[in-house]
C-alpha cells in the first residue's frame, strides 16, 4: 500500500499516516478508487460551497499536470458527506472574503489622477 495521496483536484500531494491511510481506503471502498477519488480538504470545502471545479484550481493553484475531473466524483462528494449537510451555510469561508475583486473607491481615484 502505497500511504501517497494526490488531490484529483490540484494535483497536491498528501503523505498520510498508516492509519489515516487504512481509514481512507475503507472509507472508499478500495485502494484503486481512494486514489481516483481523492480531494484535498481545502478543495472539498471550495466544491461545498458551490465554486467550480476551475476556479478552486484559480484559487488554490495546482501542483502537476490534472486532467478533466468526472462530474460523478464532485456529485458524490457534494450529495454522500452527511456532515455536509448538517454544516450551517455561515460557518463557511466564503470564496468572496477570501478574494476581493472590488478596488477600493480610493485606490480607484488615486489611480485615475496618475493616468491624467
Amino acid at each position: 500500500m502505497s500511504n501517497k495521496l494526490k488531490c484529483i483536484i490540484t494535483g497536491r500531494k498528501l503523505i498520510a499516516t498508516k492509519a489515516y491511510y487504512v481509514r481512507k481506503v475503507e472509507k472508499a471502498g478500495g485502494e484503486e478508487e481512494l486514489h481516483r477519488t481523492y480531494i484535498c480538504r481545502e478543495a472539498k470545502n471550495l466544491l461545498k460551497q458551490g465554486t467550480t471545479v476551475d476556479r478552486v484550481r484559480e484559487i488554490l493553484g495546482t501542483e502537476d499536470v490534472v486532467g478533466d475531473i468526472d462530474q460523478e466524483i464532485i456529485d458524490s462528494l457534494l450529495t454522500s458527506d452527511k456532515r455536509a449537510m448538517k454544516m450551517r451555510i455561515n460557518n463557511l469561508v466564503s470564496v468572496n472574503k477570501i478574494i476581493n475583486t472590488q478596488t477600493d473607491p480610493e485606490v480607484k481615484k488615486y489611480i485615475n489622477n496618475i493616468t491624467k
